[in-house]
């Protein structure tokens, strides 16, 4: 076993960007390990017996993650863990490695071996494509920067790739490259002219974005940069919210280039009764939500109530009585 790390004690004075862990010898030696990152908390966990498991739990705020993090460490302290020190990071052992190099290294024995192309015109600018004749096949693109150590990464579904498109968001993400590793977790900035149908760009930081979530030796060094319409991220949406748009249940489908605008709705409401449990505050939804709770409306309590936020801030408030239509309320979401 690993050295022991000091008292038992949590000092959780600050933000904690590297892993700790925790062991307890049973029968099996079981380890525990968390991390903390902005509003994530990342855990590990299983034991010289077992495959580990891993989870990832997204708070509003930092100051929330950070209690929740002390948390979860006091929890295991009770239950007789003890802090060791960590293995080794792959992260920290290979920050100076191109992240090309990271991700070509990182294919399996059976898997092709990724080829990144330069692209024409464009410095530093590689793409490659991933099995582009089936259905699911895309094209992954990654804008380098700093020698090659950090990138800001972006994919498009072959069925919706095109040259031109490709190299007018090009054109806008080069004079932007450093944008997205500002400290700041994301930027949704009007497009200087039309890409394809979109309008705006969406750049996020690697821990919003998750671009390389599976290489991790490269992950907290690649952004993600996607093309978006104005209504699908909302003005001044926290990264909680701009999170659960592009990576919650039915996200935004953000590599498919053709696709109609996908906006953002931000529900709230207590309707009974009905199949959704009242919530108190704004959370992301679908628009199909949106319409089956008005569909409940109008045989609800008549102290129900439905609260629907736009990407501008704007709120509707619904209630039994309400005459407005659902294309009503969906345009006031898209325009």
């Amino acid at each position: 076993m690993r050295s022991r790390r000091g008292p038992t004690a949590v000092d959780m004075g600050g933000p904690m960007t590297t892993w700790r862990r925790f062991e307890r010898q049973d029968v099996t030696l079981e380890f525990w390990e968390i991390r903390q990152e902005g509003i994530r908390c990342f855990l590990r966990w299983g034991s010289d017996r077992i495959s580990g498991k891993g989870s990832t739990t997204i708070l509003d705020d930092e100051e929330q993650a950070r209690r929740h993090a002390a948390r979860k460490i006091n929890e295991r302290l009770r239950k007789g863990f003890t802090e060791v020190e960590p293995p080794s990071d792959p992260a920290e052992a290979e920050a100076g490695t191109p992240v090309l190099d990271v991700i070509t290294r990182a294919a399996g024995p059976y898997a092709p071996v990724p080829e990144f192309m330069p692209v024409e015109g464009f410095d530093q600018v590689f793409c490659c494509a991933r099995t582009p004749d089936h259905p699911m096949g895309f094209f992954e693109y990654y804008v380098l920067r700093e020698q090659g150590r950090t990138a800001v990464r972006f994919a498009v579904r072959a069925g919706s790739h095109q040259n031109a498109v490709v190299a007018e968001f090009l054109d806008f993400l080069c004079s932007r490259r450093d944008l997205a590793f500002d400290g700041r977790s994301h930027h949704k900035v009007p497009l200087p002219r039309p890409v394809g149908s979109f309008d705006y760009a969406l750049l996020c930081s690697p821990a919003l974005g998750r671009a390389c979530a599976a290489y991790p030796a490269a992950a907290a060094r690649v952004a993600t940069a996607v093309p978006v319409f104005n209504c699908e991220i909302g003005d001044e949406d926290p990264e909680v919210l701009v999170d659960a748009r592009i990576h919650g249940h039915a996200s935004l489908p953000y590599s498919d280039w053709r696709r109609a605008p996908y906006p953002a709705v931000d529900l709230r409401f207590d309707i009974q009764p009905s199949f959704y449990r009242p919530s108190p505050k704004f959370k992301v939804f679908r628009p199909d939500d949106v319409q089956k709770l008005m569909d409940a409306l109008p045989t609800a309590s008549p102290q129900s109530w439905l609260e629907v936020r736009s990407f501008r801030g704007e709120t509707l408030r619904l209630q039994p009585d309400t005459t407005m239509s659902f294309a009503d309320v969906l345009s006031v979401l898209t325009n």
